[in-house]
């Protein structure tokens, strides 16, 4: 997914960004990839980006004062960051979309009306164009 991994990891050194944002359709899939993704993620900085017992200011706060190499959360939330200044989008090089995972009633992402809107929200206001402008590869997993 990002061969350059390493040195972007260690080049980082924004706040209020990520370097990959990772969008998943729940708190619970959030958290469960977060998980998974020890090996992968090293000495990185991992945020969860949900609204599951966290307020937005809580990651505002989090997102000013430290560095984060990787954000995992639902659209809703990610949007409604963007939205407020509180994360921003120029420093990230990669973004994945949990597409294939299904939940307990075998529904993916875009299955479901409320996070397929906020996706693809998502998706219109800020990523498709840093996408066009070779600045994000956007993936799928």
């Amino acid at each position: 997914v990002c061969p350059k991994w390493a040195k972007l990891r260690k080049n980082h050194k924004e706040k209020k960004s990520v370097v990959m944002l990772v969008i998943c359709s729940s708190a619970l899939r959030s958290l469960e990839l977060i998980k998974s993704m020890t090996a992968f993620k090293g000495d990185c900085r991992v945020l969860k980006l949900f609204a599951k017992h966290i307020k937005i200011k809580e990651q505002m706060n989090m997102l000013e004062k430290g560095v984060f190499h990787i954000g995992v959360g639902t659209p809703g939330r990610v949007k409604a960051l963007v939205e407020q200044d509180g994360l921003c989008l120029n420093s990230t090089k990669y973004m994945v979309l949990d597409w294939n995972w299904r939940d307990q009633k075998l529904r993916r992402m875009m299955d479901i009306p409320e996070i397929k809107k906020e996706t693809i929200d998502l998706l219109e206001m800020c990523i498709i164009k840093l996408c066009r402008e070779g600045s994000v590869k956007l993936g799928l997993f």
